[in-house]
């Protein structure tokens, strides 16, 4: 899967998309690590500000297992969560003060 494949990026954004509780997909992202050349996904996937934390939690796993069948075997996936309420909360705000 290379990063300029566009239909690749579709079908990930429309598979995530179909997962529960998930609004938006705004950010796909492709890389290999520096050492290894081993893939990397990163996603963004925009959630509802007002989610359980136990919610989010279910949400990124099954983002993370909707991705693992749809990138190479061995890829590392991260899902960056972003429950903001609004473009001008930062996600950063929401994650720091959901730990608090």
């Amino acid at each position: 899967m290379a990063a300029t494949d566009g239909h690749a990026t579709e079908g990930i954004v429309q598979a995530v998309g179909r997962v529960k509780n998930v609004r938006s997909v705004p950010l796909v992202r492709y890389a290999h690590e520096d050492e290894t050349g081993r893939p990397v996904v990163v996603i963004r996937v925009g959630l509802p500000p007002l989610l359980p934390l136990t919610e989010v939690v279910t949400a990124i796993a099954h983002v993370q297992l909707t991705l693992a069948r749809l990138v190479p075997a061995g890829a590392a996936v991260h899902v960056e969560p972003d429950v903001a309420a609004d473009q001008a909360t930062p996600t950063e705000a929401i994650v720091i003060r959901g730990m608090e």
